[in-house]
């Protein structure tokens, strides 16, 4: 199994090798990724085509039932009475929206991003909310905040989802060091047994080595594994687990 990973991967850098040039010169000419790490951009976006509904990456339909039987078995390791699940930078994303109906485990959503446009977003689909499909005692909150400093206690959140917003930080000039000051909140609010899920399509050989060291810098112990979510004809889609203390994942 593991040789068909390194297979696979070994032709998708040839592939990369092969079309960079051209792919470097599109991305220059026609569309700057760095704007994605700023808070002007995001301002701007969400104001001006607020109306237009969008998920990033991969549809929330798919995150969801892929997450959600995840989400339960986390609460029965757990024992508590609710998980606490936080989305970083949840964007204009239907996530939050379709775990709360479909979860059947008691949760309660918070939605942080430093956007006002997306939060008040995120308002209007959580107000008209039907959880008749969900479980009546989970709720949701709703916070504007930076992601690099976030505002909750030491392992408050049994559940982090980062949907691309790392993916967003590292666009940046000085990215690396913005990831890693996100990455250390993360570590820092959750739950000594809980898990962060990373959705991405960067490749296993790049984001396994950024958390790697991420964990060597903090000084803990993380456990991280990965799982294709979705692949089409330009990209894989990962779904990236680490866990902290007790890896009740692997118990499965």
């Amino acid at each position: 199994m593991q040789c068909s990973w390194l297979n696979r991967f070994w032709k998708l850098d040839l592939l990369k090798c092969l079309f960079r040039p051209t792919w470097t010169v599109y991305k220059r000419t026609v569309y700057d990724d760095s704007k994605l790490s700023r808070r002007a951009y995001w301002r701007e976006r969400y104001d001006w085509d607020k109306q237009v509904k969008m998920d990033w990456l991969v549809d929330a339909d798919l995150v969801s039932e892929n997450l959600e039987p995840k989400i339960r078995q986390l609460h029965k390791s757990t024992g508590e009475l609710s998980l606490n699940i936080l989305d970083l930078g949840c964007g204009i994303s239907d996530l939050p929206t379709v775990l709360l109906k479909r979860c059947k485990t008691p949760i309660t959503m918070y939605c942080v991003d430093y956007s006002e446009g997306a939060i008040q977003w995120q308002k209007g689909l959580l107000t008209n909310l039907n959880q008749k499909h969900g479980n009546l005692l989970s709720n949701y909150r709703l916070v504007i905040a930076d992601v690099c400093q976030l505002p909750f206690g030491d392992s408050f959140f049994h559940v982090v989802i980062d949907k691309g917003t790392t993916d967003s930080l590292l666009k940046s000039k000085d990215g690396h060091q913005l990831a890693e000051s996100s990455m250390t909140e993360i570590f820092r609010v959750l739950h000594p047994k809980g898990v962060l899920w990373q959705i991405t399509d960067e490749d296993p050989d790049v984001r396994l080595l950024f958390l790697q060291s991420l964990s060597n810098q903090v000084c803990k112990t993380y456990t991280t594994s990965f799982e294709v979510l979705l692949s089409d004809n330009i990209n894989d889609y990962f779904l990236y687990t680490t866990t902290t203390g007790e890896n009740w994942y692997s118990k499965t």
